[in-house]
């Protein structure tokens, strides 16, 4: 079984899925009427989609945003996320700009983890995983495929990928296009449990069809699931206090 990941007091992969939310709003203000529903709903950490903030490509956008985090959730873990058009996010950029940004982030924000997705090729995650090192923030390795759903074997083989470029978190969210599809994902989520236990993954199968994967992935290894508190980062999301009334049952 994978060791769980510290931050702060929450541990990542013991007992039952963490409950994350994504913030998505696109001003400071916006951001500060979300953070008052979200301190109204269940939550272990937040996600901020910072692709979906309107001036991230400024240089220090991100700056007030993280002021903000650090003065009203600090006991929350934050994980800093720019989902790229390239994996189904908001902001189209081209590495040596993702790259920068990611850098400048994890050398002067507050954060305690940071989205790195393994499109962005192989040693660009393996430099950002060190980067992050050093300055005390994990990393959650991430791909996506809005799609289709890849094959157990190459699923498996992505996540196993992202562990051994030092990922302290490997996530795989899939789109199904069958029944089957849902299965193949929690298929591979038992085999990472399983078999290849160096780190905690993160799996979900997205849409209406996937859901179930967002209740009971946890069955099967998943160690986070993403709620919401407001607007939806991906399809198939659940509101957080749903999540939270049927982890007990499970």
């Amino acid at each position: 079984m994978a060791q769980p990941v510290l931050v702060k007091n929450l541990a990542i992969g013991d007992g039952h899925p963490k409950i994350a939310v994504p913030l998505t709003a696109p001003t400071l203000s916006a951001l500060e009427d979300a953070l008052e529903t979200l301190e109204k709903s269940p939550c272990d950490m937040v996600e901020w989609r910072a692709d979906c903030y309107d001036s991230i490509r400024e240089p220090g956008s991100w700056r007030s945003p993280l002021a903000l985090f650090q003065k009203r959730i600090p006991h929350l873990p934050l994980l800093f996320t720019v989902r790229t058009t390239a994996e189904g996010g908001m902001l189209e950029i081209s590495t040596d700009d993702y790259v920068a940004l990611l850098e400048e982030v994890i050398a002067n924000g507050p954060l305690d983890l940071i989205d790195v997705e393994l499109s962005r090729g192989f040693q660009v995650m393996e430099h950002l995983v060190a980067q992050a090192h050093d300055s005390g923030i994990k990393v959650v390795g991430s791909f996506h495929n809005f799609q289709k759903t890849p094959s157990r074997e190459e699923l498996v083989r992505t996540l196993c990928t992202m562990q051994e470029l030092g990922c302290d978190l490997a996530k795989a969210a899939v789109m199904p296009r069958t029944e089957k599809d849902v299965l193949t994902l929690l298929e591979a989520t038992l085999e990472m449990k399983e078999e290849h236990p160096r780190t905690p993954v993160i799996t979900m199968s997205m849409g209406a069809m996937g859901a179930i994967t967002r209740i009971g992935g946890g069955r099967f290894g998943s160690a986070v699931t993403f709620g919401t508190a407001g607007p939806a980062s991906a399809p198939g999301q659940l509101p957080a206090e749903l999540l939270k009334r049927l982890f007990p049952l499970i």
